[in-house]
């Protein structure tokens, strides 16, 4: 259902036949009502197609900043509504695999749709017009591109571009809300049934979690201690898929005397996601607080659809749902599913061994991510931006790190998380730690938590202070106010601070006092550094450039402890046998080790050899890398720099480890007609338009901060053409003259191949060129390329 307030806006011929009539009539009273001015937008293009927003109302800025995406992004935001609206099917047909079948299916089954009409009622006003004027924006746009033939590339001559309303917006962001529960079980959802699975729970969870492997982060709060200049200052980076319904892009958003914000979001997301204002600056990384559970139901003999719960038999609710399918001839077809759900939620499998699995979501109807972003945008202080997690508890599923203009740094898991009780919480604690099923499913804190769902004690605990019954509330999730720095590369809130470590938290955050990321671990290694070769040089305080160095560096942690170790262990050794018996030199090989910098620049030699070397030891998860790795074991005194050294080999050179893993790699790189030797900037890069952009980085098991690293190198002649990494990149210093910020939207602002903007941006990335963040509007006023003004209806 529409919101009323909305559903009185007059078509502009409406409007004009409304004042005639007005006019019609006489009166004895001469006094005249105030003419109500129509609201008006100004659009402010700078380079790189940055719009900067002056509105003066949250109907007219939602109004602008719509339009504004639209110019460059139109196609990807109507791909999303036919999603919400569960027609892709029908708009595009079944797809590969019935992929776009089973979407549709999974959408109607999480009732996406149904929620959002729900909620529109009891939408805060502000939330009401940010998002009516957004819709009423996208639709102006749409209209002034004068048909189908005008739209961007991507979907030029679409006749499926729809209209959206209030209620379309909304539906797109519980989507969103869901994209790290729900929504990566929405396959799972569509396709299950009683009829049990040949899949195991655990091949069901590695699916789910491939779904979310390219999204990451890192992400830095610099307090006055820990700065030159004894004010804030913040390192964004989050890492995204280039393509897709989470690309970024960048605007900044101004109602005079109200809020004046800078930023990043996604289209169809009023406001900005990450970004600073005139006091406060933040960023975001993906938390692996876990923010559904499982439930593995013990169902009746006699009956897949019953399961046990505290001693009784409940019944399953069934759900019959049809979709429309767009057939090869242009015709639809129907097809009609039934599907099922505990109390706990839709059921997403049922097993060979007896047992059936529900879940239940913690982001189910999460309506208030546009509301807290909006008070973030406008917040003057850090605890007015601590307050809107207080208040709001919508952010889904990202920690968050800011600082101010004051020198603080500060973080919050404020991510939905379920609240477990004492028991549960120790009983699943035990579980993923000691008991083979549990770590495997647990995997270092990556994976998930499963619990029993025949018995009530694991229900979760509502405390009533919340804005849906049994989410962990604000006063108990990870968070600190430092002076110093606060700090996240998707491990857990553990180590966000390596002298005072965040500890005494619920399991359902993530692991406490266990191993790290390698990326985890360089971030804390280039945080406590304090040397003539570190990153911030011997007082261990940051400026900006150093700051932007942090990512520019190409360091990589695992290179720093094992390089050098490898190279000494292979010289002066030439041929291995594998186990295929066939002999290998991997004396080439040594010698690339030996002059690679250690780095992954695009012009280091030798970086891929050492990344597909310990791809022989990958294990996933938080670990990455197998303990038969090393020969000092994880120490949790010493996180940052354990584990490490190359582990000892007292038998023949043939039978090392090490070597036959080295062996290996110089096999597979063969295999792949890729060069030992290679510059990494020559196998790994980005294509567009037919330009080949190189891009340095590296990924999440090399230890690099900058991750950029597309598929193994598994496709003959190719390399690893990047796909996803880093997206925003942001340093920014508060200064006596306001806040001062250099980035790179790593794929530009356009998703369309034919615009100024799909590829300039990358350019810069690839060569390593910052570009300034446009921001006061002394600095919008240089740097102006184009304005334009609309009136709102």
């Amino acid at each position: 259902m529409e919101n009323n307030k909305y559903k009185t806006y007059l078509t502009p011929i409406a409007l004009a036949m409304t004042l005639s009539l007005s006019g019609c009539g006489g009166s004895d009273d001469d006094s005249t009502e105030p003419e109500v001015l129509p609201s008006t937008v100004k659009i402010e293009y700078t380079s790189f197609g940055v719009p900067h927003i002056t509105a003066s109302d949250y109907r007219s800025l939602g109004y602008g900043q719509a339009y504004a995406h639209a110019q460059e992004n139109m196609c990807t935001l109507a791909e999303q509504i036919i999603e919400v609206r569960a027609q892709k099917a029908m708009t595009f047909g079944a797809g590969n695999s019935n992929a776009n079948v089973l979407t549709d299916f999974g959408t109607l089954a999480l009732n996406i749709y149904n929620d959002a009409e729900a909620a529109i009622d009891s939408m805060t006003e502000e939330q009401t017009d940010l998002l009516a004027g957004y819709a009423e924006g996208f639709n102006q746009a749409v209209l002034d591109k004068a048909g189908s033939q005008n739209y961007p590339s991507p979907c030029r001559g679409a006749d499926w571009i729809p209209e959206l309303s209030i209620t379309d917006l909304h539906a797109y962001h519980l989507k969103l809300a869901l994209f790290a529960s729900g929504g990566a079980l929405s396959n799972q959802i569509a396709t299950a049934s009683p009829t049990p699975s040949n899949k195991s729970l655990l091949t069901m969870f590695s699916e789910v979690a491939s779904k979310n492997e390219g999204l990451g982060s890192n992400g830095w709060a610099l307090g006055r201690d820990k700065t030159e200049s004894g004010s804030g200052m913040l390192l964004s980076n989050p890492h995204f898929p280039w393509a897709g319904s989470l690309r970024f892009v960048e605007n900044h958003l101004q109602i005079p005397g109200e809020i004046n914000v800078t930023g990043v979001s996604f289209v169809g997301v009023p406001g900005v996601l990450i970004g600073f204002n005139e006091n406060i600056a933040w960023t975001h990384t993906v938390s692996q607080s876990k923010r559904f559970t499982t439930y593995q139901l013990t169902l009746d003999p006699e009956n897949n659809t019953r399961y046990l719960y505290d001693g009784e038999y409940r019944e399953m609710l069934s759900q019959e749902y049809t979709i429309d399918v767009k057939n090869d001839d242009g015709t639809n077809s129907e097809i009609t599913k039934t599907l099922y759900s505990s109390h706990y939620g839709p059921m997403i499998g049922w097993y060979p061994d007896g047992s059936a699995v529900s879940y239940r979501d913690a982001n189910a109807n999460n309506g208030n991510m546009v509301s807290q972003w909006l008070a973030m945008d406008r917040a003057k202080t850090i605890e007015e931006f601590e307050a809107a997690f207080e208040t709001y508890q919508g952010i889904p599923w990202v920690n968050t790190m800011a600082t101010d203009d004051k020198g603080n740094a500060f973080f919050i898991d404020g991510s939905r998380a379920p609240n477990l009780n004492a028991f549960a919480a120790v009983f699943v604690k035990d579980f993923v730690n000691n008991n083979p099923v549990g770590k495997a499913l647990w995997q270092g804190g990556k994976g998930q938590l499963v619990l029993d769902g025949s018995m009530s004690l694991f229900e979760w605990v509502d405390t009533g202070t919340t804005p849906i019954p049994g989410v962990v509330p604000f006063e108990k999730a990870p968070k600190v106010l430092r002076s110093d720095y606060v700090f996240n590369a998707n491990s857990s809130h553990w180590l966000n601070h390596v002298e005072e470590p965040l500890e005494g938290y619920s399991i359902v955050y993530g692991p406490e006092q266990t191993i790290r990321s390698p990326r985890t671990r360089m971030n804390a290694t280039m945080l406590q550094e304090k040397s003539a070769q570190g990153i911030s040089g011997e007082n261990g305080k940051f400026n900006l450039d150093e700051l932007k160095n942090v990512v520019m560096s190409q360091r990589a942690q695992l290179s720093e402890l094992l390089k050098d170790q490898l190279v000494e262990r292979c010289s002066g050794v030439s041929n291995i046998i594998l186990e295929s018996q066939e002999s290998v030199d991997i004396s080439a090989a040594c010698t690339t080790l030996a002059n690679w910098d250690g780095l992954y620049k695009n012009t280091s030699q030798g970086a891929h050899v050492f990344r597909e070397f310990l791809k022989v030891f990958n294990v996933g998860g938080e670990q990455a890398l197998s303990d038969s790795l090393f020969a000092t074991a994880f120490n949790v005194s010493k996180p940052v720099s354990t584990p490490a050294n190359l582990a000892q080999h007292s038998g023949s050179t043939n039978s090392d480890p090490v070597l036959q893993a080295l062996a290996s790699t110089v096999q597979h790189l063969a295999s792949v007609n890729i060069p030992l030797a290679a510059p990494l900037g020559s196998i790994q890069y980005h294509m567009k338009n037919e330009e080949m952009l190189s891009i340095p980085g590296g990924g999440t098991i090399d230890g690099v901060f900058n991750i950029n690293t597309g598929s193994s190198a598994k496709v003959k002649d190719y390399g690893y053409p990047v796909f996803h990494g880093a997206s925003w990149l942001m340093a920014l210093e508060f200064t006596d003259n306001g806040p001062r910020a250099d980035a790179f939207l790593t794929y530009g602002q356009s998703h369309d191949p034919e615009s100024d903007h799909f590829v300039d941006q990358t350019r810069l990335f690839s060569k390593g060129e910052w570009r300034p963040v446009v921001f006061t509007e002394q600095d919008i006023k240089a740097d102006l390329v184009d304005t334009i003004e609309l009136t709102l209806p």
